[in-house]
């Protein structure tokens, strides 16, 4: 992991743009703060500026910079991120995973712009990815991967399981 050049932590908009068609590892931290409303609970280490709160990998890191500015219903981030700031999620469509409405997607969207930064690295090879991510995420442990290694991610597997079953019920 020490090999990696890491880019600079930008805004999360600036970043996606930045991002080259080239498999590689990406952090997700925030950089504004969780609206007070958000499922966080007090007991839990508190998610302040600056922050690490996600890892992830990528075959196309241009491809996946993309992936995450789509519907909830594609990304476990956004449907993460939906569920701890208490975005109403409903079912469209054919969907196996809940999808916000247009209202709250835009909400979401504009939450993640304002307040998420992101940096990556590129990786020669698209072999060692998945191991590099692996390994960042038992080292790291960024509370919203759902590794269940800390109660933070937990909470958040949690908070993201009830917003799912309760879009289920409300799907009837």
């Amino acid at each position: 992991m020490e090999d990696l050049k890491w880019t600079a932590t930008a805004p999360i908009k600036a970043a996606w743009q930045a991002m080259p068609f080239a498999p590689g590892i990406y952090k997700i931290y925030l950089r504004g703060a969780l609206p007070k409303t958000a499922s966080w609970p007090a007991e839990l280490t508190p998610l302040k500026r600056g922050d690490l709160l996600y890892v992830g990998k990528a075959t196309n890191l241009r491809t996946r910079a993309k992936h995450h500015g789509v519907q909830t219903s594609k990304s476990t981030l956004r449907r993460s991120l939906a569920a701890l700031l208490g975005l109403q999620a409903q079912w469209h469509g054919k969907s196996a995973h809940p999808r916000l409405t247009d209202v709250d997607e835009e909400i979401l969207n504009a939450w993640m712009i304002a307040n998420l930064g992101m940096s990556f690295a590129v990786v020669a090879e698209l072999e060692p990815v998945a191991g590099l991510e692996d390994a960042m995420r038992e080292e790291l442990c960024p509370p919203l991967n759902r590794d269940a290694r800390t109660p933070e991610q937990l909470h958040v597997s949690a908070t993201a399981a009830t917003a799912h079953r309760n879009a289920l019920r409300d799907k009837g």
